[in-house]
């Protein structure tokens, strides 16, 4: 059964707001973002982005219509609406994708997500029309990434290894942020795992039979409407609720593989891992 993660009340909350800045204002003090962004150990709040980069608002499910045609595209499907992993995808061509997510967001039973998809590989017509990687260090921008789904999805909770630049084109999403210091509460999943990253925490329905830790971690609670821009930290906890339809775009940075934090270290195995098959394949060529 999908259920209403939209309207579920908060968990605990930090008693102090993130804090946040209109874009332009920012800009107008601080001549290097990414620097401004990287030294700040909390999430960020950007408001107005389209006031800097008014091409934004072009960006509607009609948008991605004219950009991407009739392109077979990897979609995500969750029987519960919550997307914990993706693998459980399905090919449809882009029209007949758009017809499902501005109707009910079903097929055959199954919420469904293009979520977490590659554009530089997948979608490289989309790259000129991102805009906002041009506030950024052209040699400190790493993958950028589609997101564009139905409401009541939701991205379980989880870390990213990298700076994370998330802008919020289309629709409203709620996110949910822990501190990265909540890690052994928030009972990662195995370092040895295809999924390390991954907590199988529910903060909106919390099972404190099998995560007692997790009643005492507390987080922020937040809605990004469109026109607004998240800086995520390295490592922070979140859970990303689509309130509506939604297009986003996130950017990954290049970021120190090793930072004092335990996700850092959580990830030492998959790193030695990709290193021993890189090598591999390397010396097969």
């Amino acid at each position: 059964m999908i259920k209403d993660y939209i309207s579920l009340p908060s968990p605990a909350l930090y008693s102090d707001p993130i804090p946040q800045r209109n874009l332009k204002e920012l800009l107008a003090e601080e001549s290097d973002l990414f620097t401004f962004c990287t030294q700040t150990s909390r999430p960020f709040l950007f408001k107005n982005i389209f006031e800097v980069l008014p091409t934004l608002k072009n960006w509607s499910p009609e948008f991605l219509k004219d950009k991407i045609g009739n392109k077979i595209v990897s979609v995500n499907t969750s029987k519960t609406g919550v997307f914990q992993e993706y693998h459980k995808e399905i090919p449809l061509d882009f029209k007949s994708y758009t017809d499902i997510v501005t109707s009910d967001g079903l097929h055959n039973g199954s919420k469904v997500y293009m979520g977490g998809q590659v554009i530089n590989k997948d979608f490289p017509e989309l790259i000129p029309e991102i805009k906002f990687d041009t506030l950024l260090p052209k040699d400190k921008i790493g993958s950028k990434y589609l997101w564009f789904g139905p409401g009541n999805n939701v991205t379980g909770l989880h870390y990213d290894a990298s700076y994370n630049f998330f802008v919020q084109l289309y629709g409203s999403k709620r996110f949910l942020f822990s501190a990265p210091s909540n890690f052994k509460k928030l009972y990662p999943r195995s370092a040895f795992s295809n999924y390390p990253m991954v907590s199988d925490v529910n903060p909106l329905e919390l099972d404190d039979k099998k995560f007692p830790k997790a009643k005492s971690v507390k987080y922020y609670d937040i809605k990004i409407d469109a026109g607004s821009a998240l800086y995520i930290p390295p490592y922070w906890w979140h859970q990303v609720i689509s309130r509506d339809l939604i297009i986003s775009v996130n950017l990954y940075c290049d970021t120190p593989k090793f930072l004092p934090e335990y996700g850092s270290f959580h990830l030492f195995p998959t790193y030695i891992r990709t290193l021993l098959k890189d090598t591999i394949l390397t010396n097969r060529s």
